[in-house]
């Protein structure tokens, strides 16, 4: 039986193939350090599949790398655009807008005639309230205090009351403050005073808002009744909102 020698040309093939495949090998396992830069990745070619997370931080980012057009406004507030040069800040926008208010703000103010408190809660005065602005109100009732009966205690409730946000009557879950003004009245010849402090913040509406104060007296002996004459102011300014 004769045996065939492979030709020199197919040896050389063979050769050259294991240098090849061997050299792809070594290449894989041996890669020099640093050798692997920008020039030898295309572009998208490491996406978030290849990155570990927190990866990334504040040290691997180009400096002016991550701009406005990179970020989530819905989720982000950018920088504010600039201050009011005429008014007040009304609002700011997610991409940084500012809004101002042209003119200033809205106060309002009125002052009541005494009036004589009867059975229950009496209302003393209403202030009305503009639409779409939120609002600091204050009131001071007055109250004067004359007893029916010698050693009488007296108690003055106040009220400061302002329909729920959406303004829409009857309120429903106005915000309220009461305070409360105690007093002893030694004869019925003699009568007592005071003020009592009223302070409330109201969340801006759609529809105008009636501020009101109302009080009651709670006297002790109940019988009889003495007389309560309450006047008071009611004051009102707006303030900002960066709603």
């Amino acid at each position: 039986m004769r045996v065939t020698r492979p030709s020199a040309s197919l040896v050389v093939s063979f050769l050259a193939l294991f240098v090849a495949l061997s050299g792809v090998g070594w290449a894989a396992i041996h890669i020099p350090p640093r050798s692997v830069g920008n020039a030898q990745l295309q572009n998208f070619s490491v996406g978030n599949a290849k990155l570990k997370p927190f990866s990334v931080g504040a040290g691997k980012i180009i400096p002016g790398a991550v701009g406005a057009p990179q970020v989530n406004s819905s989720q982000v507030q950018l920088r504010v655009a600039g201050p009011c040069t005429d008014g007040a800040m009304q609002s700011i926008s997610q991409s940084g807008d500012v809004t101002c208010t042209p003119v200033e703000p809205n106060e309002y103010g009125s002052n009541t005639a005494a009036t004589t408190l009867g059975a229950g809660s009496t209302q003393v005065a209403s202030q009305s309230l503009a639409a779409g602005f939120s609002y600091l109100v204050m009131a001071y009732p007055h109250a004067v205090i004359t007893a029916g009966a010698p050693n009488q205690h007296v108690e003055v409730d106040c009220t400061l009351s302002v329909p729920s946000a959406s303004g829409t009557p009857p309120p429903a879950n106005p915000t309220t403050t009461t305070k409360t003004l105690a007093v002893d009245v030694a004869t019925t010849a003699n009568s007592a005073a005071g003020t009592i402090p009223l302070v409330l913040p109201v969340a801006s509406s759609s529809g105008s808002q009636p501020a009101t104060v109302s009080c009651m007296d709670t006297p002790t002996p109940a019988t009889p009744s003495p007389t309560v004459t309450v006047d008071t102011t009611i004051s009102a300014i707006q303030t900002a909102s960066n709603s």
